[in-house]
């Protein structure tokens, strides 16, 4: 893959709009497993997935089935989901930052 195209290079050219559910993943793991690349690991957790909406529901032993993911990097994506949980659910603030003031 050129590096122009890598997720990284692309996310700081054009912004985290313009990456693919993939490529985002593949931020977040950061590598893949020996011999296979992190894009592929992506895909695969996608397509077991179905949707990223339902990571949101898997443990830790759903995320460690995919090959290259081991206890750190579940812990890791559990992490994250859970993140994105308390964001899903959080009441809008008046926060400047996010209100354009």
């Amino acid at each position: 893959m050129l590096a122009s195209e890598r997720p990284q290079e692309r996310l700081e050219r054009l912004g985290a709009t313009a990456l693919s559910d993939r490529e985002l993943l593949a931020m977040i793991l950061r590598s893949g497993p020996k011999g296979g690349d992190v894009l592929s690991m992506s895909g695969q957790l996608l397509q077991e997935a179905g949707s990223l909406g339902t990571l949101l529901r898997w443990s830790a032993e759903d995320f460690t089935r995919i090959r290259g993911i081991g206890k750190v990097k579940a812990l890791q994506l559990l992490a994250v989901m859970d993140l994105a949980k308390r964001i899903l659910h959080e009441e809008p603030a008046d926060d400047p930052v996010f209100s354009g003031a």
